[in-house]
């Protein structure tokens, strides 16, 4: 009877103690996106309407954005003419999916 005991002992501890691991992105209910800038001027990131940074020419940024809906807009902030060229994404995407922007 002893040995039965301690048998079922370790059984329920070695059970017990499984543990499962997640990704950061699943626990966070986050996606990634990143922002490359192939122009030869610099411009401003915004994401879900506030401003992120300057994103410097041919240069890219990456950030991690809440599942659901987002909206992003690139902004020139130098080198035009008369008007600065405005791209604007927006999208819904579920947790840990990777997404890629290219602008201008």
């Amino acid at each position: 009877m002893k040995k039965l005991l301690i048998s079922l002992f370790l059984v329920l501890m070695v059970v017990g103690c499984k543990t499962e691991s997640t990704l950061e992105c699943e626990d966070k209910n986050t996606f990634c996106i990143e922002f490359t800038n192939g122009s030869s001027d610099p411009y401003n990131l915004y994401v879900n309407d506030k401003f992120q940074q300057v994103v410097a020419a041919k240069n890219k940024v990456t950030y991690n954005i809440p599942a659901g809906y987002y909206s992003a807009k690139a902004v020139q902030k130098s080198g035009y003419l008369l008007y600065a060229t405005v791209k604007e994404y927006s999208g819904t995407h579920k947790s840990c999916e990777n997404y890629y922007i290219v602008f201008p």
